[in-house]
């Protein structure tokens, strides 16, 4: 696949995964693009709903491509060019996709956000007993667990299928 045939496929895989498809974007920070309006000069990571459109899209890329990128790679803000031939750079890399992707597989889960949210609930709940303010407790409690443990669900998920991927890539 040619450079400009994986920008193209970019392009459209940006499209779809952005909040307001088609619309103008600056190839030069496209990445900032992905919501509406656009976020300043690499700020997408700077919300959650920022970092939502940023990992589907980045999801997306890997899925398509049968492609890994590193952590340090996620870290940098690219123009269109740039991360078309960093996808490039990747898709050489039959090896290296399969290290990373075994890492990731292989991570750990750290379970202590959920075991310190679950004593703060359990304490509230035991020092009011049924009060409105354990059950708004209770509420944002349920929230944040479902938010936490979906969002780790669906990284596990994308990770296997992106295992099954590379792996069946010759």
């Amino acid at each position: 696949m040619t450079l400009e045939e994986l920008k193209a496929q970019i392009i459209e895989i940006f499209h779809r995964n952005r909040q307001t498809p088609n619309a103008y974007f600056d190839e030069s920070r496209f990445l900032d693009y992905l919501l509406t309006p656009p976020t300043s000069r690499n700020n997408i990571q700077n919300s959650f709903k920022g970092v939502k459109r940023y990992h589907q899209f980045i999801d997306d890329v890997e899925l398509t491509l049968g492609i890994c990128f590193s952590t340090a790679d996620l870290d940098r803000f690219y123009s269109v060019e740039q991360f078309a031939k960093k996808a490039k750079e990747r898709r050489g890399k039959g090896r290296g996709n399969k290290m990373i992707i075994q890492r990731r597989l292989e991570e750990k889960n750290n379970y202590s956000v959920h075991i310190v949210l679950s004593i703060i609930f359990i304490a509230v709940i035991f020092f009011l007993k049924l009060h409105w303010v354990s059950v708004i407790v209770g509420i944002g409690y349920s929230i944040a667990m479902w938010w936490i443990l979906s969002s780790e669900l669906r990284t596990k998920r994308h990770n296997k299928k992106l295992k099954e991927i590379i792996n069946t890539k010759k």
